[in-house]
């Protein structure tokens, strides 16, 4: 069978793109990274997507606990959680925000999560959602939302390191979001309770989402119809004590590809988020 090499060394159109898009005494920078990690994503990198990949490992939804209590427990292969790992480690979100090669930061991050997802198992899919997270955390969030989500969304240490979900699809409207049934109530301050359903979340595992709800007025308890009367909200998985918050799992997908990676139906009964 043919074997795979160094997956940096041998992509010459790879190599090139980035000769004539970053400057030469950046690119002299970071090729010895690109070069160790075109390795490592054929040896042990490789070796976690497989164990993704195998069909026992798919992931599991167990609903309740032997006293008949709704958990939703979503279980994945365990190199699901060593490729969060590697993830972390390699800078594959914290380049783009280290900002270390200025504006090619970003160059050199895609190069690299380039290099990660062909051997990933699709664990490039809650890295692209993180790192949306990320940007519109660092554009639009409040000083708390930076504080708490940003540096764990943008960390290099696997202990603190965090992964996002983007909710948007419904029944109702697939990728239309004008379309959105799921809404938000509000509680206090910036604190809301969101109730919905959203059909097809992927990286339900993640430790929290940024999803869509059409706000209800607290004046006169009206909604805007169209994308007009939607906002973006920012919520956490769980809630301190471990539980989930205010999330319930309906199902996972069946899909005809990337089975390991855990997409899900989910009600959303109170969950609390921030605008």
């Amino acid at each position: 069978p043919p074997q795979l090499g160094n997956q940096y060394q041998d992509d010459i159109v790879l190599q090139n793109i980035l000769k004539r898009t970053i400057p030469e005494s950046i690119l002299a920078d970071i090729v010895p990274d690109l070069d160790r990690f075109g390795q490592r994503v054929v040896e042990d990198i490789a070796a976690m997507g497989d164990n993704v990949e195998t069909p026992s490992n798919y992931p599991q939804l167990r609903q309740y606990d032997a006293w008949c209590r709704r958990i939703d427990e979503i279980t994945t292969a365990p190199g699901w959680k060593q490729l969060n790992d590697v993830a972390a480690e390699e800078g594959l979100i914290a380049i783009a925000y280290e900002r270390k090669q200025q504006e090619y930061s970003r160059v050199y991050q895609f190069a690299k999560q380039y290099l990660y997802s062909s051997s990933s198992a699709m664990y490039s899919c809650p890295l692209s959602m993180t790192d949306g997270a990320s940007r519109v955390t660092e554009l639009l969030g409040t000083d708390e939302m930076k504080a708490k989500y940003f540096t764990r969304l943008t960390s290099r240490d696997p202990s603190k390191f965090w992964t996002s979900g983007q909710w948007m699809t419904e029944r109702p409207g697939g990728s239309d979001v004008g379309h959105t049934e799921t809404q938000a109530e509000w509680i206090e301050g910036n604190t809301w309770s969101i109730s919905g359903f959203k059909w097809f979340s992927s990286a339900t595992t993640a430790d929290l989402t940024m999803l869509l709800a059409r706000n209800i007025d607290p004046k006169d308890g009206t909604v805007k119809p169209t994308s007009r009367g939607l906002s973006l909200y920012v919520a956490e998985m769980k809630r301190p004590d471990g539980q989930l918050n205010g999330v319930r799992v309906h199902r996972l997908k069946n899909k005809y590809g990337t089975k390991g990676l855990p997409t899900a139906e989910l009600e959303l009964d109170g969950m609390k988020a921030h605008m």
